[in-house]
């Protein structure tokens, strides 16, 4: 115990002077023996004894009143356990990860941990707080609340080692004692592991939720497309088991396109599948009804109307007509040129080029091909019966494509499908034993390939490589009757389908990400992102006939987007957070030298408030001088 004013205990010594006049009074009496008052001698006996017991406890109370007093004046305490804690300066992290929506004891994590703050935060005192994306630096209680009651859940988390460079950022550099506290679920993929910083004093304040049970709608992905429908697959997981079926419901903006059940395995994923009579989705949105977090039971998505694949034909003597009323609009656009006529402008624009029983392959016509087949555009050759073998070879070569051998003129049939490839996946619905099949009567050997379709002596006659669809023969009609045959149809049009790319259906947040348009604009005019909300320009530039964007340094969040170019609508793009968040694996941080754990934030306060102030007694000490103050009274009035 110590006192703010010690140099006041000197008053104790007036305690003498009570005691002094308390011993005056104490003198003896003498003693005198009257005659027929001996019946009287023990009752005096008694009543002296009384007396000086009285005025002994009299000057006991009297005595302990006073000295209470002068402590009480001299304020006596007990000293602060850590005098120096309210003086350090603090930084609060407040995590305001999508996870933090999960509910606990008192309701949703976030939301509580803001209440707790708000109540608890200490008066007179300047803190700074952050969170993922938002600071607030050196702010009294009062400001602090105020923008607390404003702030959201962030789409883009930040790691431990960003939240602690900021947090650093935030501290004084000249203060030698700093106080981070730290709020949060700390889920998994915070990555606790890092090494902490030994001269930061680290208060961590884990925030449980209830339950770990979460549904969320993972991802979105085209399964097939056709003319006039798509099939989109959806793809469920759970954190745990769920025995229950679930709705989900696809919309196009506020218009309910389909909606399903899905039943979860015992892997804790489901699946669901939507067929789509449709060319376009611009606000496409997939919800579920889960009690989990909220963030990830939607799913925004877009589909635009595909255009059209553009296939260049080249030619020389031979007929390619053929080939228009396989590769039709609308999922083709499709034009030949004689080699004489070619128009470079669109080969290098193309989406597939065929090049249809040439007999040569010219210089510059090969450096082109390079550049288009380099950009992973598919070709597809078809020799003429009169082949320069040593000009194609030249040209597969640096293709790193198969190559042309021996040439053969025998009539031969081709008998052999390859059935797994995926040119011929879905073309029949089981293995054609008795077909009518077509032949040649001239054709090369092709090596270093993979068969697609063979002749009867396993030589190939349609073979893949490197991007390159290689026929070995001729296809006209005084070559072959392959155009007669059912087979050429799905042959060139799922050539020609695998250059369909499927649209990216939506694109995550925070990232870097660069998206190409079929656009071409002009220099004094920019494409803008636009929601409800928001209207953004990206970083963009002009390729040919395409304008590629970039999102980087764009603060997005998930929703679906128009693309507008001259006030008019492009596209439309969506956008959605990661699901990370959604894995609900917590990583609780342990007790160390400078980790400190509190069971919440209120208490973590009241710590620091009981560890920085000293304890002062001299409230008691003025009650207990009453006290005795009272017990005088009363032995001066009853006791006799």
């Amino acid at each position: 115990m110590e006192f703010k004013q010690p140099e006041l205990l000197y008053a104790l010594f007036l305690l003498l002077i009570p005691l002094a006049i308390h011993l005056f009074q104490l003198r003896r009496f003498q003693k005198e023996d009257f005659t027929n008052v001996k019946f009287l001698k023990k009752l005096i006996r008694q009543t002296r004894k009384s007396s000086r017991l009285k005025k002994w406890l009299v000057l006991t109370t009297r005595m302990l009143m006073l000295a209470f007093l002068v402590f009480a004046f001299a304020q006596p305490y007990f000293p602060a356990e850590d005098p120096e804690a309210s003086s350090n300066e603090k930084v609060v992290f407040l995590d305001n990860s999508y996870s933090m929506q999960a509910t606990g004891q008192n309701g949703e994590l976030f939301a509580t941990a803001i209440q707790d703050l708000i109540k608890s935060l200490p008066e007179n005192k300047e803190i700074s707080l952050f969170t993922h994306n938002d600071e607030f630096q050196n702010l009294s209680a009062e400001e602090l609340t105020a923008e607390l009651q404003n702030l959201d859940f962030t789409e883009n988390p930040l790691d431990l080692n960003a939240l602690l460079l900021k947090a650093n950022q935030l501290f004084n550099a000249s203060t030698n004692e700093k106080d981070l506290i730290f709020i949060s679920d700390f889920q998994r993929n915070l990555g606790l592991e890092k090494q902490l910083d030994s001269t930061t004093n680290h208060h961590f304040i884990p925030l449980v939720p209830e339950s770990t049970q979460n549904i969320s709608i993972d991802s979105l992905f085209i399964n097939n497309r056709e003319a006039n429908e798509i099939s989109l697959q959806v793809l469920l997981s759970s954190t745990s088991p769920y025995a229950e079926s679930l709705s989900i419901a696809m919309y196009n903006g506020e218009e309910l396109l389909a909606k399903t059940a899905v039943n979860f395995k015992e892997d804790i994923s489901a699946e669901a599948e939507f067929k789509i009579n449709t060319e376009e989705i611009p606000n496409g949105i997939l919800r579920i009804e889960d009690a989990g977090l909220e963030y990830d039971n939607s799913l925004f998505f877009s589909f635009n109307k595909p255009k059209p694949a553009r296939v260049v034909i080249i030619t020389e003597n031979a007929d390619a007509t053929f080939l228009n009323r396989i590769l039709t609009f609308p999922e083709f656009n499709t034009e030949i040129f004689t080699i004489d006529q070619l128009d470079f402008n669109k080969l290098n624009n193309a989406d597939i080029v065929i090049l249809n029983e040439l007999e040569s392959i010219s210089g510059a016509l090969q450096t082109n091909l390079k550049n288009i087949h380099s950009n992973a555009v598919p070709l597809v050759i078809v020799p003429s019966a009169n082949n320069n073998l040593n000009a194609y070879n030249n040209f597969l070569n640096r293709l790193n494509a198969p190559l042309f051998t021996e040439f053969h003129s025998k009539e031969t049939l081709i008998t052999e499908l390859f059935f797994g490839h995926p040119l011929l996946q879905g073309v029949f619905k089981e293995k054609v034993e008795n077909f009518d099949y077509p032949k040649v009567q001239t054709y090369y050997s092709i090596q270093n390939a993979i068969n697609i379709i063979s002749f009867q002596n396993n030589s190939g006659f349609l073979v893949e490589g490197n991007g390159v669809f290689l026929f070995s023969a001729a296809l006209n009609n005084e070559n072959s009757n392959f155009r007669n045959s059912p087979l050429i149809v799905p042959v060139f049009y799922n050539i020609g389908a695998g250059t369909l790319r499927n649209p990216k259906l939506y694109y995550e947040t925070g990232k870097d990400i660069e998206i190409k348009i079929p656009l071409q604009t002009q220099q004094d005019k920019v494409v803008h992102l636009l929601s409800k909300t928001e209207d953004f320009i990206p970083r963009q530039r002009s390729l040919d006939d395409n304008t590629e964007i970039n999102t980087n340094g764009l603060d997005i969040t998930s929703g679906n987007y128009s693309l507008e170019y001259n006030n008019e609508n492009k596209g439309h793009l969506s956008f959605n957070s990661s699901r990370s968040e959604s894995e609900l694996e917590y990583n609780i941080p342990k007790q160390t030298e400078n980790i400190r754990i509190h069971t919440n934030i209120g208490a973590y306060f009241e710590e620091l408030k009981v560890a920085s102030q000293s304890n002062e007694l001299w409230k008691s000490f003025i009650i207990f001088a009453l006290i005795f103050l009272f017990v005088e009274m009363l032995l001066l009035k009853f006791f006799k």
